[in-house]
């Protein structure tokens, strides 16, 4: 995901008895009991954000067959908004009787921050003992790791596991449209752009995009960069490793072709002033030939999906499409856990095929598993999980890129548009990123 949080109070204080940044805070190799029949009777604190629709029935549906495999150990949810969620886990963590497990969001602006101040546990002895390191893709594993003097994002030791559901950033199509326009789905860069020229030859908007809430032009964005650019420079950027400036992420030539698309009118018209969520809906009721947006987020009723289908941008150079996604959720053992074993092998259940499986049983993309089969007849649906299937495969996703520090989202959409309202230039676009970038890392000490 990609909404950002000030929390600064976590960098304030460390949980008492541990080193700061979570390197006491790992169960002994001797500690560690993978079977759960030999954990006795437990009962887990679970705050999770899948509150409501298909996220609770999942959850619900990951609960149910845990406890029935599991029936010593017995699961109670509290479940929140995801941004209330993000704003509660500071104090949650940090209070005498905290959750077992809780599900932090990646990157500096939650993980991070609550590595850096002891309130998770290190899961390394885990990992090894449940071969997370080898089952989930290095890709994603990645957005898990930190190292334990809390100062590098991206390797290290292991503080969360996702979830066997994905969410990413994917391009969907009215079937229809693109058929009345004599089109097939892009392939390549090349035939993407092709489309757009099409659609606003025939009087077709060719993306639905709103801006009002400053929430619909990191998805394109972030999509162009990776069309763009190489996705280990993409990735080293984001995670601070080796001396690669935003300069060679591919994300100069996203600004300068988003502010292209806006200029020929490939854009939803006035969409500064409409609200992302208004032109998901247009998108639904056939205003558009593409919308970029996360995995599972248009608004449809039943019956409507077999109208649309999903594909990633394709990259300019022709090569495998780079995705930018994680898990739908990650989840974390808090470190004054008295349960981290039962803990453990819950996260492990909710990365397993049989978790994988219940997400697309209930139309949801699944995440880890390419042996998992799309159910049922909707088109939409198999487009997702074989987007999911070839993005586990290949190895080919990238994180958000504003996980970069706790501020660059913010950056990046002011930026953008004060460039987009004829305010400022591309370079301050690339420029003010970069310079958020360069300040958080220095702030880390390294």
């Amino acid at each position: 995901m990609f909404v950002c949080f000030a929390t600064a109070g976590l960098l304030a204080g460390c949980v008492p008895g541990t080193s700061g940044a979570g390197s006491s805070n790992t169960a002994g190799k001797d500690a560690v009991v993978t079977d759960p029949a030999d954990m006795g009777k437990v009962t887990l604190n679970v705050l999770d954000t899948f509150s409501g629709g298909t996220d609770n029935a999942w959850m619900t549906s990951v609960v149910n067959a845990f406890e029935k495999k599991y029936p010593n150990i017995t699961i109670k949810r509290t479940s929140m908004a995801w941004g209330d969620a993000m704003a509660a886990l500071p104090l949650k963590l940090k209070s005498s009787n905290p959750p077992d497990i809780v599900p932090p969001n990646n990157g500096w602006q939650s993980m991070g921050t609550l590595v850096r101040g002891g309130l998770l546990l290190n899961l390394d002895n885990y990992a090894d003992a449940y071969g997370w390191k080898k089952s989930f893709p290095q890709s994603i594993l990645s957005e898990h790791e930190f190292s334990t003097d809390g100062k590098q994002m991206g390797t290290g030791s292991v503080f969360g596991t996702p979830v066997a559901r994905a969410s990413l950033i994917e391009v969907y199509y009215n079937r229809s449209l693109l058929k009345q326009l004599g089109a097939k789905v892009p392939t390549t860069y090349a035939e993407f752009q092709a489309a757009l020229d099409k659609a606003k030859s025939a009087g077709i908007t060719p993306i639905t995009l709103g801006n009002a809430d400053q929430n619909g032009v990191t998805q394109p964005l972030f999509s162009l960069t990776n069309a763009f650019g190489d996705q280990s420079k993409i990735s080293d950027f984001i995670y601070s490793q080796g001396d690669v400036s935003i300069d060679q992420t591919g994300f100069p030539k996203a600004v300068s072709t988003f502010k292209q698309w806006s200029d020929k009118g490939y854009l939803t018209k006035d969409y500064a002033g409409l609200p992302s969520a208004d032109a998901a809906q247009s998108f639904v009721n056939g205003k558009g030939l593409f919308h970029f947006d996360y995995s599972g987020s248009l608004p449809l009723k039943t019956g409507q999906s077999k109208g649309f289908g999903s594909f990633v941008l394709p990259r300019e150079d022709g090569g495998k499409p780079v995705a930018t996604a994680s898990a739908a959720a990650n989840l974390s053992i808090s470190s004054k856990t008295k349960h981290a074993d039962a803990a453990a092998a819950f996260l492990n259940f909710a990365a397993s095929e049989k978790a994988a499986q219940l997400a697309v049983e209930h139309q949801t993309m699944p995440l880890l598993h390419t042996s998992v089969k799309a159910t049922g007849t909707d088109p939409l649906l198999a487009d997702d999980v074989a987007i999911a299937q070839k993005i586990s495969a290949d190895g080919t996703s990238v994180p958000y890129m504003d996980w970069t520090t706790p501020t660059l989202y913010n950056t990046i959409n002011t930026t953008m548009q004060n460039m987009l309202a004829g305010k400022s230039s591309e370079k301050a676009v690339v420029t003010a990123a970069d310079r958020d970038a360069s300040a958080y890392v220095k702030t880390l000490g390294k």
